[in-house]
């Protein structure tokens, strides 16, 4: 059989924002098995330091190693992960490259490693991007370029449950708090829903980021980050969500938007690819507005805006299997 007509083995290595579990899990529901490796066993906690480490690192190197042998494709998530599968110890295979943010974002444009990026861009089959606002550096690094949007899993997602007058109301910041979030934001929004919302209002976020303690000083009860399942069950608890300050939409403002409560982005303009999310967006003191208008009634809100839907029509990865596939094949091929 000619290769290019073989169903070829691949392997999705590492993962961001669950975008390779997802098009893991509908491929398998449309017939194929793609294997997963995901990051936490792509890399130690602390990464590959050598030295004294060396030895508990040696399982993630056989994993890579493996997963090269057992592969004909790799599918690689982030591009800093492509140089630990160039190894003389690791079969050689072609690969595509998700771009996922931070590394075509901020990395790519660093001196101390635009080369390491530009070379995993330059020498994947295909390569993908996840983030609207990335479009001009990652069409610049490599102009073929194909945007991908990042996904949800319905199946994933918890029921939602609003307080309906039955407890304390809660209004969740969904985004980590840091400046790739657009943290002086977040914060300034914090202490003014703070000042503005009544005392038995729960104003909820993650501990993670380095503007945490500052979100805590004013007002924002933290809680610990948790596994996948765990955060989406926190988000279906919430009667209002916070999205970041950043002017995208990410994969936890898509999963609040399709479990229920309405997103609200402190931002004037949302990088959009010419369809708008159904978020509300506006300036602090609009946003601000916005939320205590939303808490008046949650759910109607929500069905007004009918942004699960949306979410459902745009952010799921079946479509993209068929593509993937012929993108395999191509790659396997050449």
């Amino acid at each position: 059989m000619d290769s290019a007509l073989k169903t070829p083995r691949v392997t999705h290595v590492n993962d961001c924002a669950f975008v390779g579990r997802a098009l893991v899990d509908a491929a398998a529901r449309s017939g194929l098995t793609w294997g997963y490796l995901p990051p936490e066993k792509v890399r130690p906690s602390a990464g590959f330091g050598g030295g004294a480490g060396r030895l508990a690192e040696i399982p993630y190197v056989l994993r890579h190693a493996r997963a090269a042998a057992t592969s004909d494709v790799l599918h690689v998530h982030y591009a800093t992960t492509v140089p630990l599968f160039q190894k003389p110890y690791i079969p050689k295979r072609p690969y595509l490259l998700h771009l996922h943010g931070t590394d075509i974002r901020r990395q790519w444009k660093a001196p101390e490693t635009h080369d390491l990026v530009q070379r995993a861009i330059d020498g994947a089959s295909a390569v993908y991007y996840t983030n609207l606002d990335t479009v001009d550096e990652a069409t610049k690094a490599r102009p073929d370029a194909r945007y991908m949007p990042a996904f949800v899993e319905p199946e994933r997602l918890p029921a939602w449950r609003a307080a309906t007058g039955t407890g304390p109301q809660t209004v969740l910041f969904v985004s980590r708090w840091d400046d790739t979030k657009g943290v002086e934001t977040q914060l300034e929004l914090a202490g003014a829903l703070r000042a503005a919302l009544p005392a038995e209002v729960r104003l909820v976020g993650l501990d993670w980021g380095p503007g945490a303690a500052e979100a805590a000083a004013r007002g924002v009860e933290l809680v610990p980050r948790r596994p996948h399942a765990g955060f989406l069950d926190l988000v279906a608890g919430a009667d209002v969500a916070i999205g970041q300050a950043a002017g995208i939409i990410a994969v936890s403002e898509l999963e609040a938007m399709a479990i229920g409560p309405v997103v609200l982005c402190p931002v004037t303009e949302l990088q959009d690819g010419g369809d708008p999310p159904p978020v509300l967006t506006g300036t602090v003191p609009e946003v601000v507005e916005q939320t205590v208008a939303t808490l008046a009634d949650p759910i109607g809100a929500s069905t007004a805006l009918d942004a699960r839907s949306w979410v459902l029509n745009k952010h799921t990865p079946d479509r993209w299997v068929p593509v993937l596939e012929a993108a395999y094949r191509q790659a396997a091929a050449d």
